[in-house]
């Protein structure tokens, strides 16, 4: 995929959520990973969402959702990078929480 078709992708993707912007975006192979921040009576959280794109025969953008082999190597390294930087914002924003309470 072009990056300029790549990129029409992504934009779709987030217009579909209501026209919220994720706080953070990444690539891993054929994946487009997306960072929510969500707020809660009990303290804001953030999920990530996984995309593969691509064009079908009428060039309109699709989302799969069969994998082969190599697409799961990258979903996996995806998850995994999307649960880290989920994980480093947990930890920053306890210490600043903490920080506010002393």
């Amino acid at each position: 995929m072009a990056q300029d078709d790549r990129a029409v992708a992504d934009a779709g993707d987030d217009q579909q959520r209501g026209g919220r912007q994720p706080v953070d975006k990444f690539r891993e192979g054929p994946f487009q990973v997306s960072i929510w921040e969500n707020p809660s009576s009990k303290g804001d959280f953030r999920t990530a969402t996984l995309d593969r794109r691509y064009k079908d025969k009428e060039g309109q953008f699709q989302t799969s959702h069969s994998y082969t082999a190599s697409d799961l190597e990258h979903m996996e390294k995806a998850a995994r990078e999307a649960r880290l930087r989920i994980a480093r914002w947990q930890e920053e924003n306890r210490a600043q929480q903490q920080d506010r309470t002393r």
